[in-house]
């Protein structure tokens, strides 16, 4: 009797499992029903831009080192002062003329004067026109031929290091807006002003330096603080724009979807096949970018045809446009809402939250944005042996 039970136990149990795997694997979902949210074409500003982090740091540092090893005697300058070219900015005595002093000074007032006028010191002259950034000795320290005692930078800039998948972005004179780690709320304007040929490997990722020169340098800015930067690719005033998820692509002379625009043949305005897009999420995650700025980043490259923060009509990078057959649509009301009419609209530029559109629609004119709602029945969507799950705000059905 008690072996009959089990039997009968494990039958269920796995009929039970068996049930489950065919209601979420095999049968279709019927309670999935496809519902759409609303929104205008308006018009607003767009800019494309591409991010990247810095560093404050010289155009050209140098250190001051001494003529000869001896004894730093006078030293003038302190960090924070402007110096020219040629200006002394102290005194050093050779271990000679050191020990000749100390000697003398022990005899007497007069002997010391005597060879102090004798016996000359040796000035440290300032090689550029800059300012101090780093005083290293005081006066009476021993120092060798090889001690900076002082470094001087003539201009200090910010160093970014960007990704190449960037890189083809940026031009020299172009705008970037920045914002140091430690000042978030002051934004200072600069520009690109040199931009590397040679690579540099950082985390098995390929970067490339830039140097952007600031317009107007705040005052509390330090070598060696981090910046953020936001290189400004592309800017469109009074554009015509929608979300760019309402933004969806076909290729040319593709039948028209049965129901309400399933994507199941269709891909997002320009995007890249799995692999390419999976290289791109895996590159972001190692260069630290959270989630959130990956799907925004994959929202832009798919807005833009398949270059981040390009549109169809942008232009960026400067490189050829490769061919495509593709044609961009939104979905309008047609009536029926399980099969909208598709609207073929031509894009611009987009920033990854709104896309531009040059043709096909009109200021005011209402799209459809696709989602997938699941109903009440189960919206765990898991087994039917598990408990189900109180919804948020109420209690069990």
């Amino acid at each position: 009797m008690k072996k009959a039970i089990k039997w009968i136990v494990v039958l269920a149990v796995l009929g039970g499992g068996g049930y489950g795997y065919y209601t979420a694997k095999v049968k279709k979902p019927d309670d999935a029903k496809v519902s759409y949210d609303r929104a205008k074409a308006e018009i607003r500003d767009l800019h494309t831009t591409v991010e990247s982090t810095g560093e404050i740091k010289p155009r050209n540092r140098l250190d001051v080192k001494p003529p000869i090893a001896g004894r730093l005697e006078e030293l003038e300058v302190d960090e924070g002062d402007l110096v020219d070219k040629g200006q002394v900015l102290g005194w050093v005595s050779s271990t000679e003329r050191a020990t000749l002093l100390d000697a003398a000074l022990a005899t007497s007032e007069e002997e010391l004067e005597y060879w102090q006028e004798l016996y000359k010191p040796s000035p440290l002259i300032s090689p550029l026109k800059g300012t101090i950034i780093a005083r290293n000795f005081e006066p009476g320290q021993s120092i060798g031929a090889n001690d900076a005692i002082v470094v001087i930078a003539d201009d200090l800039i910010v160093v970014a290091d960007l990704d190449e998948t960037d890189i083809g972005l940026v031009k020299v004179a172009q705008k970037v807006d920045v914002r140091l780690e430690a000042y978030p709320d002051r934004t200072f304007p600069c520009v690109v002003e040199k931009i590397a040929y040679d690579a540099r490997i950082v985390s098995n990722v390929t970067m490339y330096e830039v140097d952007v020169r600031p317009e107007r340098l705040p005052p509390f800015a330090r070598s060696g603080m981090t910046a953020n930067l936001e290189f400004t690719i592309e800017e469109k005033k009074g554009a015509l724009t929608v979300p760019a998820s309402s933004i969806q692509q076909k290729s040319a002379g593709e039948k028209a979807p049965e129901k309400g625009g399933d994507p199941g043949g269709e891909k997002q305005a320009g995007g890249a096949d799995a692999d390419r897009k999976a290289m791109m999420m895996q590159r972001m995650r190692e260069r630290g970018m959270s989630d959130a700025e990956i799907q925004e980043r994959l929202a832009q490259f798919a807005a833009g045809g398949g270059r981040p923060g390009g549109g169809q009509g942008g232009g960026l990078g400067g490189g050829k446009r490769s061919k495509s057959n593709a044609v961009s649509f939104v979905l309008i009301d047609s009536g029926d809402p399980e099969n909208p009419e598709q609207k073929i609209v031509k894009i611009g530029i987009s920033d990854g939250s709104y896309t531009e559109i040059l043709e096909g629609l009109e200021e005011g004119d209402e799209v459809l944005i696709r989602k997938i709602t699941l109903s009440a029945k189960d919206p765990s969507g898991g087994s039917p042996f598990m408990p189900s799950r109180p919804s948020g705000g109420g209690g069990r059905r």
